[in-house]
Formats: structure tokens, C-alpha cells, sequence
């Protein structure tokens, strides 16, 4: 990635160090598919040589000025970045498969506006997301990662600025004690976030700016300390090699970045003290060299481009494993490219000369964002209308989605919601805030429905595949003016299980209690697990039933849906659906007979209803029903499709729910 050059002198290993960082990171994607480390290395480098750059500033003027500082940034990052994302854009449009394009697309944002790694997180967390499969600009994450660092370096510059003004002190000294508490607090937060939710750690800032943070707390201290030369060139060859064999050694990918980060980064450190001491035979005579410097202008450009080439290979080529040969011409391919922007994007931009801090500059800038941020807004924009047309189809004859069950023939189209459409036709709950995220204990209820002068309170508990109901609830509520409420967790079932998140425990310990004091007519849920692996009901459901039932509350049990091996839509899209590559064998998942009808004393409060022949026919599970998409990934129900399935559940509820209605008023 972009590194700012250092002012007080040019120390060309740096440019070799982020070679060796930008194609440890190709490698790994292309051929070992893991992290390398190389982008940890990225963020220490920037940290040292953006604060060398401020404190140059800082001696020239005694201040920093934001505007010129932040403008001058964008103007070395963003037309490289914006150019690879205008082009991923028209790529994606063409050549990328159409179920992928909502996620595309909200990458897109995140990456133009430097959010990507907040995208990912989330993404990373979320149950209906995270087996997606992945953009073509998700390693932008590490590139917002760096832009929402300068900000945080700024302000550090202009605090300690102020300090030394107050102490009458070097700037230097209460900078580095505001470094120290940042790489404190950050690391220690790294290493606490990555044990309990490791996939959100991965993308969260706070746990990177430690990072940053030595980097700074090297630039500070390197020139006042000298090592022998025998010593400097042992650590600068150890800090290569410690380097390459990052990804080989550690399980990086679920590991980083809590304390095992420390071995990239300190491999980093001990190349920057190497050539700070250089010696005859050091590592920084290699990473030094004149090509290694040429290189070196060109890693930003290889990083934005090697994994947008890698994309589309395997989209093109529709292939798992990269040849040694083909691996190759992705990295000849992506340096050619990186050459090329910066020719013909980067360089005629850096020539327009104008101060960094002048309007020119802002809407220069301002025009980037536009063409890339208009482009992609156009995209979606276009997409939702046509899903908008498309969703007045569903429930007609020739789209009647679980009302074919009572047809003699439906007439063959193409399925709705289409390819591009079926990743956003979730519940509602799923996008609102509602549904609460892995690792979050709080019990949430949200109301949906008729939420005044209601007749019935049903709610609706459990985990996403107890969710994915929630079309269908409402679908019915204005009718019957039932007020749904939602209470439901990521991986979080109705049950005591001793799941793997800590946080659905509390979650399950609360649930019962939070639900009684809703005073509820009716608990909607999942009665048992439609995994291949489980052939009898949970024993934490059963207790938490019998929890509602000491509460007098009535359990409106539903079987699980179908679980498919591989994403529905992405398979559908490729193979087209009546492919038996999309299907799931019934009896695999529904063996009779039921798990429940197995029970010999189930709870009294418990209704328990089978919706599987609206999912499947005797034989298989098929992911399009009724000419309409069934499923939005491996095993949760589109919004579309529960929605035609809803005046079958209405039929078996409202009896139920006017019998606890009159059995009340009695």
C-alpha cells in the first residue's frame, strides 16, 4: 500500500520491505489462500514514515495544517484507488455472476468513502453474509484501515503539539508518550477482542492502531540509539526471514491480529533498525537495490490491482486452484497494470500543480469520488427498480411461490427474485438493527405489525432460521391486527445448549423472562435442528419450553427448514434451477419420522406444525418453488417466498390464538 515518503532522508529498503510485503500477500491469496502478514508490515511502515513526514512539518512551520496534510494524502491514494474501482465496476457489470452484485456493490461504497473494514466486519459476523462469497475489492479493508489512521495521526500530531507548547517541552517527548498509550491500550484491546470474536477483530481499527503505533514509537526512537553492524545486519536478516515464514508457521487467519501480530511487525521493526545501522553484508544492500526501489514505487498499485485480476480468474476460469503457471501471469499481469496506472493515472494527476489545501484540489478530488460513487449509485439504482417491478409478480399465477402445492400446473419462467436481487430479500429484521449480532448478549424486542389497538402479541424467538418467519407473521398482521415482536441472536437458538459464543448463554438465561414481561399470546419458533447430524429434539429446547410453559405461555413450534450444502443462489445462478447439484435429498434432512413425534411426554404449551412439503417433494428439497427463490444462501428463506407461504400458517395460528384469547377473557 501507499506509503508517505520520509523527508529528512530516502531510506530505499523501505521501498524493498513493502515489495516483499505486497508479494507475500499475492502469493498467499493466489496459491496458499491465507494471510501472509504483509499488510501488518504495511501498517508499521506507514506508521514510521507518516510520522517522520508531521514531524518534518512540524520543524519547517511548527504546526501541521489538516487540510494540506489530508488533501495531500488523497492526492498520492485516491486516483490509483478510484481508477481500479471505476474499472472493477464495469468488470463486475459484465463478467461478474449476477448474485453477487448487491454485495459488490455496498463494498463499493464502503471502499470509496474508506469503511471497507467496517463492511467486513459486520459481513464477517453475520450469519446471512458471511459465506458469501467474497468482491473483488474486499482488500480495500486494509486501505480504509490506513485512511481512518491518518485522521487518528493527526490528531495525535496536533495534541502533542499542544502539549509541548503548555510543557515547553520537544514535541517529541509527549508524542512518544501518547504513542505508548496508544500502542497499549490498542494491543491489549487486540488481544482481548481477537480470543472472543476474532473475525470482527480482524476489520476493527482499534485493533490495529498498536500498528501504527510502533511504527511511530520506531521512527521516535531509532535515531538515538546505534547497534554494532554485526548486529544490525543478524536482526535485518532474522526480520526478513521471520517475515517470509509469517504465514507458513502461524495460523494467521484465525489468530491475527491479537499478539501473534507481533511476529510481521517486529519483522518489520528489526529491517528498519538494520538499515537505520547499515552494515556490509545487511539485508538493506538486497532490499536497497535499484530494481527493488522501482518496485517499490509499484506496490500500491500491485496490491489494488493483484486481488481484483485474482477475482475475476476465478470467476472466468471457474476454478478453486490457481496453476503455478497462470499464478505467475497474475502477478506479471498485476505489475503491468500497476506500471500502467501509475504512468498514465497517477503521474499526469501529480503534475497538475496546485497547493493541497486549495478548492482546486477538494474538487479535483470531489470529481474522483463522483465519477466512482455516481457510477455505482447508477448500478443500484437500477437494480432496485428492476427488483421493485419484479416483486409485483410474486404471488401471481405465474409466480405463486408455496401456492404451488395447490396448482395442477404453473407455467415455467424465470425465477424472481432475480440473481442480482435475492442477497437483499431478507427479513426485516436481518438489515434494521433488530436481530442481534454474534457476541452481543442483549435481548432485543422490536415490534412489527399492527403495533396499536392490536387483538394478539406473537413473538418471535430463536436464532436466524427462527427469523426468516418474520415476512410471513407480518404478512398476516395487519389482518388479524397482531403485533409481532422479535427476539432473536445470530447462532443463538431457543435452547440452554452450551453454545459456542459465551454470549448466547446469557442471551438464553434472559430470553425466558424478557418474553413473559411482552405478556405474549403466542411464542413462534423452531422446534428442533434440520441439520444431517441431529436426529432427535435438543434438550436445551425442551427446558426452555417447559420455561414458558411455567411462565403459561403457548409455543407455536414449526420444524426447521431445509440446509443445503452450498450457497442456493450462487448455485442456481451457475447451474440453473432444476440443476440436482442445487438440491438436498429430503429424507437426509427429514427422516421419518419426526424428531418430535419421537417424544414420549413433550411439553404441554408446545403446537408443533410441519411446513416441509412447501420446501420439498418426496424426493428432494429444490432451492426455486413456484418459480420463485426459496432461499437467499445455504438455508435461510427469502422474504419473497415466506410471503406466499404466510395464509398456510395464518390457517394453523389464528384458531390457536383465539383459543388463548377466549381461554384468558374466561
Amino acid at each position: 500500500m501507499e506509503a508517505v515518503k520520509q523527508n529528512k532522508k530516502f531510506r530505499p529498503e523501505i521501498e524493498g520491505l513493502r515489495v516483499v510485503a505486497a508479494l507475500l500477500v499475492a502469493v498467499y491469496h493466489i496459491w496458499l489462500g491465507k494471510v501472509s502478514g504483509g499488510v501488518d508490515v504495511f501498517f508499521v511502515v506507514s506508521g514510521f514514515l507518516i510520522t517522520t513526514s508531521l514531524l518534518s512539518k512540524v520543524r519547517r512551520t511548527g504546526t501541521v495544517n489538516f487540510f494540506d496534510f489530508i488533501f495531500g494524502l488523497l492526492r498520492r491514494l485516491v486516483p490509483a484507488a478510484f481508477f481500479v474501482l471505476f474499472t472493477v465496476i464495469i468488470l463486475s457489470y459484465f463478467f461478474l455472476p449476477e448474485v453477487q452484485w448487491t454485495q459488490t456493490i455496498k463494498e463499493i461504497f464502503a471502499s470509496a468513502f474508506y469503511y471497507e473494514n467496517w463492511q467486513l466486519a459486520f459481513t464477517a459476523t453475520d450469519y446471512l453474509d458471511h459465506t458469501n462469497a467474497k468482491s473483488p475489492v474486499q482488500h480495500y479493508w486494509a486501505m480504509s484501515i490506513q485512511g481512518q489512521f491518518y485522521i487518528i495521526w493527526f490528531l495525535m500530531i496536533w495534541l502533542a503539539i499542544w502539549c509541548a507548547k503548555w510543557m515547553k517541552t520537544s514535541v517529541k517527548k509527549p508524542l512518544f508518550i501518547l504513542f505508548l498509550i496508544l500502542f497499549a491500550v490498542s494491543f491489549v484491546f487486540s488481544v482481548y477482542l481477537t480470543a472472543i470474536n476474532q473475525p470482527w477483530a480482524y476489520f476493527d481499527t482499534r485493533t490495529r492502531v498498536w500498528e501504527f503505533a510502533l511504527g511511530g514509537l520506531i521512527c521516535l526512537l531509532l535515531t538515538r540509539s546505534k547497534l554494532p553492524h554485526i548486529l544490525a545486519g543478524i536482526l535485518g536478516w532474522l526480520g526478513l526471514l521471520m517475515l517470509i515464514s509469517c504465514g507458513l508457521l502461524l495460523n494467521v487467519s484465525s489468530l491475527f491480529p491479537g499478539y501473534v501480530a507481533l511476529w510481521p511487525t517486529l519483522a518489520a521493526v528489526f529491517i528498519l533498525i538494520s538499515g537505520e545501522n547499515p552494515s556490509k553484508f545487511g539485508v538493506e544492500k538486497l532490499l536497497g537495490t535499484s530494481w527493488m526501489v522501482k518496485l517499490g514505487a509499484l506496490s500500491y498499485g500491485f496490491y489494488l490491482w493483484h486481488w481484483v485480476v485474482l477475482t475475476f480468474y476465478h470467476v472466468l476460469k471457474e476454478v478453486k486452484h490457481v496453476p503455478l503457471t497462470d499464478g505467475l501471469l497474475i502477478i506479471a499481469g498485476s505489475l503491468l497494470l500497476s506500471w500502467l496506472t501509475t504512468r498514465f493515472v497517477e503521474q499526469p494527476l501529480r503534475k497538475v500543480k496546485f497547493p493541497n489545501k486549495s478548492v482546486r484540489t477538494a474538487l479535483l478530488l470531489g470529481s474522483l469520488l463522483a465519477i466512482v460513487a455516481g457510477s455505482n449509485a447508477f448500478w443500484l439504482y437500477q437494480m432496485n427498480s428492476d427488483q421493485a417491478a419484479d416483486q409485483k409478480l410474486i404471488g401471481s399465477d405465474d409466480y405463486p411461490g408455496a401456492r404451488v402445492v395447490e396448482m395442477d400446473s404453473v407455467p415455467k419462467k424465470d425465477y424472481l427474485p432475480e440473481a442480482e436481487a435475492i442477497k437483499n430479500d431478507k427479513a426485516a429484521p436481518y438489515t434494521d438493527g433488530c436481530h442481534v449480532a454474534a457476541g452481543d448478549p442483549v435481548v432485543k424486542v422490536c415490534e412489527y405489525g399492527v403495533t396499536e389497538d392490536y387483538d394478539y402479541t406473537v413473538a418471535l424467538v430463536g436464532s436466524s432460521h427462527a427469523t426468516h418467519w418474520q415476512p410471513a407473521l407480518v404478512k398476516m398482521a395487519e389482518k388479524n391486527k397482531i403485533r409481532v415482536l422479535n427476539i432473536t441472536k445470530s447462532g443463538c437458538r431457543l435452547s440452554t445448549y452450551k453454545a459456542k459464543d459465551p454470549s448466547c448463554i446469557v442471551w438464553n438465561k434472559n430470553v425466558v423472562n424478557k418474553i413473559a414481561a411482552e405478556k405474549p399470546d403466542m411464542v413462534f419458533a423452531n422446534a428442533d435442528i434440520g441439520y444431517w447430524n441431529v436426529h432427535e429434539v435438543e434438550k436445551g429446547y425442551i427446558e426452555q419450553f417447559e420455561a414458558l410453559n411455567k411462565k403459561g405461555i403457548e409455543v407455536f413450534g414449526v420444524r426447521d427448514t431445509p440446509y443445503f450444502r452450498k450457497d442456493v443462489p450462487t448455485c442456481v445462478n451457475h447451474y440453473g434451477a432444476d440443476s440436482p447439484r442445487c438440491q438436498t435429498k429430503r429424507e437426509e434432512l427429514f427422516p421419518e419420522p419426526s424428531d418430535w413425534s419421537k417424544l414420549k411426554n413433550p411439553p404441554e404449551n408446545m403446537h408443533v406444525f410441519d411446513y416441509t412439503d412447501f420446501f420439498c417433494n418426496e424426493e428432494v428439497c429444490k432451492p426455486v418453488i413456484g418459480n420463485v427463490m426459496a432461499y437467499v444462501d445455504k438455508g435461510h428463506i427469502s422474504k419473497s417466498y415466506m410471503e406466499t407461504l404466510s395464509p398456510y400458517i395464518e390457517k394453523d395460528l389464528m384458531p390457536l390464538l383465539e383459543k388463548v384469547k377466549e381461554k384468558r377473557s374466561s
